[in-house]
């Protein structure tokens, strides 16, 4: 089965309904209000649901709760007509996917940092090394400016790595940074700032383009007009 075939087939239980991919999180629950206020009614939804679907009352969307770091593959594979991912996901990932809408939830910025008094060079002789979630963005950041460095990923407490000598610096995203003072840490350069997008499968787009273009009208009203932080 194509991509094409598998968009026909995402529409699920509603028959000729859009497929939205959702991942449990901070985003969800301010892409559920924006929903809500643009007349979207989820009558079974709930966030803690054993649920993975959950089909609006006029039958027009369909929502796919999976895992956050699934969403573009969804989307880029024919599983969801859309989904709502950030844009540090987005360009980590580097997906062929559409990004018609910034929702401007969950702002956050994605950062570089290091030790309190620690920002400069690491000894000479080696490259610096980052311990990161973003291997892709942190790489280029540094190629980018002709640093030798050597990318450590890790999938979590990324803040310890520089505190037992296993990275010089970290690449994390960060909301108020409270975390990042909190252990002994300063941001010393900012690489991009994220918030949550509307991203949409190129293979639906021509195929329902129409119904894609009234969902993201519909919504665009209740957009904030500022990024906001999600809680």
């Amino acid at each position: 089965m194509n991509r094409s075939e598998r968009i026909e087939k995402s529409s699920g239980k509603g028959t000729g309904s859009l497929s939205l991919a959702l991942a449990k999180g901070k985003l969800l629950t301010d892409t559920m209000e924006i929903l809500e206020s643009a007349g979207y009614r989820f009558p079974d939804f709930s966030p803690g649901s054993r649920k993975l679907t959950f089909l609006s009352e006029d039958g027009s969307l369909e929502i796919l709760m999976v895992r956050g770091s699934d969403v573009l593959s969804y989307v880029e594979y024919g599983g969801a007509h859309m989904g709502v991912v950030g844009l540090d996901l987005i360009l980590e990932e580097d997906r062929p996917v559409l990004e018609p809408l910034d929702l401007k939830i969950g702002f956050c910025r994605l950062v570089v940092a290091a030790p309190l008094g620690q920002e400069g060079p690491p000894p000479l002789g080696r490259p610096i090394r980052v311990a990161t979630k973003y291997p892709r963005l942190a790489e280029k950041y540094y190629v980018s400016r002709g640093v030798s460095v050597e990318i450590l990923k890790l999938h979590g407490s990324l803040e310890l790595a520089p505190k037992v000598g296993l990275s010089d610096r970290i690449v994390d995203l960060v909301a108020t940074g409270k975390t990042i003072r909190e252990n002994h840490l300063e941001i010393v350069d900012e690489i991009l700032a994220s918030t949550g997008r509307i991203v949409v499968s190129r293979a639906a787009w021509p195929q329902r383009n129409q119904a894609i273009r009234s969902f993201l009208e519909r919504i665009v009203p209740h957009v904030p007009k500022d990024p906001v932080i999600s809680s």
